[in-house]
């Protein structure tokens, strides 16, 4: 049975393309396809090899056999535009038209052309004709408008396009293309008005409408546009205009509206469609940087979670955002619920703990911190965090003037971070030895980057006279306590006092300081003292480097630094710091060449 069906299919299937086949005209069709594929081709080779005449022959050929070829017109623009030559097109467009009457396409561009070659009176009377054909259509208004806009003015194209909407009937026709006019009109809040009804149209405008309000010529415009847009779309009923206006506050940077209005959608959500609202508010006001968005969704998200853990993922974001932003007490309310959501005892409870701590060092009395750094003492005895936390909190103490506080926390606590504070309490009080004798115990410890500026302090006050030594304790307590810039210009001021023989390492050690400050300007100011008074100082060569690489970096300062390292190679051409400096020449020789 399923064999004759089969067949019977077969023999159908057969009679049909034979049938098809034997209808009159059907090979003319086909061959004029084909002809149409070849001769389209053979004009884009032609045009490839700028041989335009001879394209356009060959176009002008398809056209005379197909006037309906769209692909055949707009090659034939395209060539004759590569000529200087586009008005030519005019006739194979009427053509065209006489077949194809209702073709946007090229009726657009007829009236491109006609514009560009000033036929004012052709273009209204083409147009007017185009608007006959398509009669409450948006397509024709549109396309006439921004010819309308090119040719007689913005002021025109607006007044066609207010026709178009009441011959079409619908508040919300043409709203984009008004809203584009209005704009640049610089009528941006009634712009805002439009764009809110072609958002209420068809919500998918949404990215099309922020590009449009991001775009605008001013920070001002663009705030201004924005809220109307927001508060518009903020007021409407639809659950998902109002969504779309949350989007867009927050794409545009306008916290406050995101805010109240990603407050408003929220509310009228539940399940799924909250949840995926409320990430997608947090991703985009994290992107946007608005912390205080970005936390309460992920709080919002917090308070939907169905376990400890999913509540904690939310609340280490917004410790994450909230630092970023340097809002410390956000941080600091999500990081305490992170610590709290973990058993008592175990070692992650430790560990957010212990990070509670850290952010209250940077806002909490003395009083308090050291109760918090107490608690966790008996809490976690032996703790690998302790050393790390006291040696936080009393260095953050000691900023704020409190040295009796800053020693206090370090009571009972052993630890290379913790002997480091010790030694700069102690250099603070004068004892020079046993400040240095605390850096150097606590070396073992530190990680070697952090080591490596302990050990040159520390070498540096053991070589120092007495009035050295006193010069040094005091700049590095006052560096150490986030006072740099004081503490490199104080040293500095005071190398006139010490002996010969201190003067260019002090300097060098007072230019450190300030860079590590992040002060270039004060660190290369002393090393400019280095270079031009300490020629035969071990420290002449690094000055000079440091002091050419800042040059550099700066608007004018090309020909200084080639001068430096010139000046430092013929110097001291066996010095450690001479391989980079040649480096350093060759790099701005070749950028000045």
């Amino acid at each position: 049975m399923s064999a004759r069906v089969g067949r019977c299919r077969a023999a159908l299937l057969f009679l049909s393309v034979a049938g098809m086949m034997s209808v009159p005209g059907a090979d003319a069709q086909v061959r004029t396809r084909g002809s149409e594929t070849a001769l389209l081709r053979e004009a884009a080779a032609l045009e490839s090899r700028g041989e335009f005449g001879r394209a356009a022959d060959v176009l002008r050929t398809l056209l005379e056999e197909n006037p309906s070829s769209s692909g055949g017109l707009f090659a034939l623009e395209r060539v004759l535009r590569a000529q200087g030559d586009v008005v030519s097109i005019l006739p194979a467009v009427s053509a065209f038209l006489a077949e194809q009457p209702r073709s946007s396409g090229v009726r657009s561009l007829e009236l491109r052309v006609l514009a560009e070659v000033d036929s004012v009176d052709a273009v209204r009377r083409r147009a007017t004709e185009w608007l006959d054909v398509d009669p409450g259509e948006e397509v024709p208004y549109r396309e006439v408008a921004r010819v309308y806009e090119r040719a007689f003015g913005a002021r025109e194209a607006l007044d066609l396009l207010y026709r178009g909407r009441a011959d079409i009937d619908r508040d919300d026709a043409l709203a984009l293309e008004i809203g584009d006019l209005l704009a640049g009109s610089g009528d941006f809040e009634a712009a805002a008005d439009e764009w809110a009804l072609a958002v209420r149209r068809d919500a998918a405008q949404v990215a099309t409408i922020t590009r449009r309000v991001t775009a605008l010529d001013s920070d001002e415009a663009v705030r201004r546009a924005g809220r109307r847009l927001v508060q518009r779309l903020g007021a409407a009923d639809d659950v998902e205009l109002r969504r779309a206006g949350a989007r867009i506050a927050l794409d545009i940077g306008l916290e406050e509206e995101a805010m109240w209005l990603s407050r408003e959608v929220a509310r009228d959500l539940d399940g799924r469609a909250r949840t995926t609202f409320l990430t997608d508010v947090a991703r985009r006001a994290r992107d946007r940087e608005l912390v205080e968005v970005a936390a309460w969704a992920y709080d919002e998200l917090g308070g939907d979670a169905s376990s400890p853990a999913e509540r904690r993922q939310f609340d280490l974001r917004i410790v994450d955002v909230s630092l970023a932003a340097g809002d410390t007490a956000a941080a600091l309310d999500a990081q305490r619920r992170v610590a709290g959501s973990f058993s008592p005892g175990s070692v992650d409870r430790r560990r957010a703990t212990a990070q509670v701590i850290r952010l209250e060092a940077v806002r909490s009395d003395p009083d308090e911190l050291r109760d918090m750094v107490q608690s966790f003492r008996e809490e976690f005895p032996n703790a690998p965090e302790l050393d790390d936390l006291a040696a936080g909190v009393s260095r953050s103490l000691q900023a704020r003037g409190d040295a009796a506080g800053a020693s206090a926390v370090l009571q009972g606590v052993d630890g290379p971070r913790s002997s480091v504070e010790r030694a700069y309490l102690l250099l603070d009080e004068g004892a020079v030895a046993e400040g240095r004798a605390a850096l150097l115990l606590a070396l073992t410890g530190l990680p070697a980057a952090e080591a490596t500026a302990v050990i040159q302090f520390a070498g540096l006050l053991g070589r120092a006279s007495p009035e050295g030594q006193e010069a040094l304790a005091a700049a590095g307590v006052a560096a150490h306590r986030g006072r740099a810039a004081e503490a490199a210009t104080g040293l500095a001021d005071r190398v006139g006092t010490l002996p010969d023989e201190e003067r260019a390492r002090t300097l060098a050690e007072a230019a450190r300081i300030a860079a590590d400050g992040g002060d270039a300007r004060i660190a290369a100011e002393i090393r400019e003292v280095i270079v031009a008074d300490h020629a035969d100082a071990p420290e002449f060569a690094g000055a000079a480097l440091a002091l050419a690489r800042y040059h550099a970096r700066t608007p004018r300062g090309h020909a200084e630094a080639i001068r430096l390292l010139e000046e430092l190679i013929a110097a001291r051409p066996n010095a450690a710091v001479v391989p980079d400096a040649r480096v350093e020449l060759e790099r701005l020789r070749a950028r000045g060449r």
